[in-house]
Formats: structure tokens, C-alpha cells, sequence
């Protein structure tokens, strides 16, 4: 698949009001893309839309429920009605922690996670990919998974669970658009510990367990979202389906992860 033309071209980014998605609008927009951003978060969002439109380009700024998908498809429609030019990337960005036992989880912080994290990006695919496909022109669709997309952490199970999911879920949408031979490609992001309004609160969660040094350690594992959108910007035109921004060695904790599975295969043979 060739490299994304992304002169003239509009990006949609979901999760604008902060973080990532605040930066991947704000990059954009340097770049010259009149963007469209969204939100739950209505005086984020509208502080991402002031910044945007300050660096001259145009800018839609829309409310959207990411868990209600007539939400999400009135966003794709006033997207694809106000854009004067082909949409080239859309960032299904929006996301939360949820952090809740695996042992006794709180099922109400499950559901929520599960609402958001999953069914979110699942509602930007069928509200947004067959407009994509239907413009006729290379266009990439950018899921914001994370490194939980493929490591384990305790504390924090409905996050990683639906983070895994999201990995099986673009992966399969990726063979579909292939087998297709569709322009449209797809890419999961998986960036490392982020400075951002998700990772923020969890500071006094580990100053309560392990005292200041804690705390201060948890910060310091921590990038800004500027660096992250830069890659996922740049990876994203080159049509990559793994985005793999981080700044923290997870090669060798994943690579543990696949050596037991691998050696764990032949126990699961079966002679006929």
C-alpha cells in the first residue's frame, strides 16, 4: 500500500478536548488539514477548536457520546457535509482507565470501559469506513489501542481486556479491507505511558500504595502527548498497521509473552 497523499485533505480526531487527541488536531492543523474534533467534553473541546482556528485553518468542532452510535453517525454525517475536501484520516482516539479488581471487579466500571474503549472505535468504523471506501481515494482509519493492546497489567483488567480486543477487532478489519482491495487502510496505535488526563488521577492511587517515591516514579514513566502524535501523524501516512510509539523498553516483557505461547503450542496438538 502506497504512502498517504495528504495535501488539501480534512482528519477527523476523536478525544480533542485533551491529550493525544488534543495534540493530533493540533498537528494536524500545522500541517494544513481542516480538521474536525470531538468530544464529551464540551469546555476542552472548545478550547481545542480556539487553538485550532488559530492556526488558520478551518475547524468543526461536535459533542459526541462515543458509547451512542446515533451520536457518532450524526458526527459522520456533519463530518463528511462540512468538509469541502476528501477526509484522508480519521483517529478513533477517545478512550478512559477504568481501573476496578479482576477478582472482584466493579461491573458497572467494566461496562463503562467496555462502552467506551470498545464499542467507541466500533462506532467510528461503521459510522466512518464506508464513507471512507466510498470517496474512492486512499484514506487511513486510526484506532488509539495501547501497549496494553498486547501486555497484561494488574488493577487494571477491563482496560487491558478491551485494549487486547481492539488489536483482534482492527487486525480483522484490516484483512477485510485487503481481501477487498480497498485504498482504505487501517492501524492500531499502541503508545506507551502518556502525560494526559487518563494517567494523571492515578498519581495519588500510587503515592497512597508506595508513598512518594511511588508517585514520583509513576510521573517520571510518563512522555506528553506532543511526541506520540508526532508518530502516530507520521506512521499513519506511511499506511503502517502498528503505531508503536513509546519511549519505555516493552520489547522484552512482549517478547516473554510470545515465547511462552509459541512453547506452549505443541501441547495443544491434536492427532487424528
Amino acid at each position: 500500500m502506497s504512502s498517504l497523499d495528504t495535501d488539501q485533505t480534512c482528519a477527523v480526531a476523536t478525544g480533542a478536548a485533551s491529550g493525544i487527541g488534543r495534540s493530533l488536531a493540533l498537528q494536524l492543523a500545522d500541517a494544513g488539514h481542516d480538521v474536525v474534533i470531538t468530544d464529551i467534553n464540551e469546555a476542552g473541546l472548545e478550547e481545542t477548536r480556539q487553538a485550532v482556528e488559530a492556526k488558520g485553518v478551518r475547524v468543526l468542532a461536535v459533542k459526541t457520546n462515543m458509547t451512542d452510535f446515533p451520536d457518532v453517525e450524526k458526527l459522520a454525517a456533519a463530518a463528511f457535509e462540512w468538509a469541502d475536501k476528501p477526509i484522508s484520516m480519521v483517529f478513533a482516539n477517545a478512550g478512559i482507565h477504568g481501573l476496578t479488581s479482576g477478582t472482584d471487579p466493579d461491573l458497572d466500571v467494566v461496562a463503562k470501559v467496555i462502552a467506551v474503549n470498545l464499542m467507541g472505535p466500533i462506532h467510528m468504523t461503521k459510522a466512518f469506513m464506508p464513507r471512507l471506501i466510498a470517496q474512492g481515494r486512499p484514506a487511513q482509519f486510526v484506532i488509539t489501542g495501547s501497549q496494553a493492546s498486547f501486555l497484561a497489567a494488574p488493577g487494571m483488567s477491563p482496560y487491558v481486556a478491551t485494549k487486547h480486543a481492539l488489536w483482534g477487532y482492527a487486525d480483522s478489519v484490516r484483512l477485510e479491507l485487503l481481501m477487498a482491495q480497498s485504498e482504505v487502510g487501517i492501524s492500531l496505535v499502541a503508545p506507551s505511558r502518556v502525560d494526559s488526563g487518563l494517567t494523571r488521577p492515578q498519581v495519588e492511587s500510587y503515592r497512597a500504595k508506595g508513598g512518594d517515591k511511588a508517585a514520583d516514579d509513576y510521573v517520571a514513566s510518563m512522555v506528553g502527548p506532543d511526541p506520540i502524535a508526532e508518530v502516530i501523524i507520521r506512521e499513519a501516512r506511511k499506511r503502517e498497521f502498528w503505531i508503536i510509539p513509546s519511549h519505555e523498553s516493552t520489547l522484552e516483557m512482549f517478547r516473554t509473552r510470545a515465547d511462552a505461547i509459541i512453547a506452549a503450542m505443541p501441547a495443544g496438538e491434536i492427532k487424528v
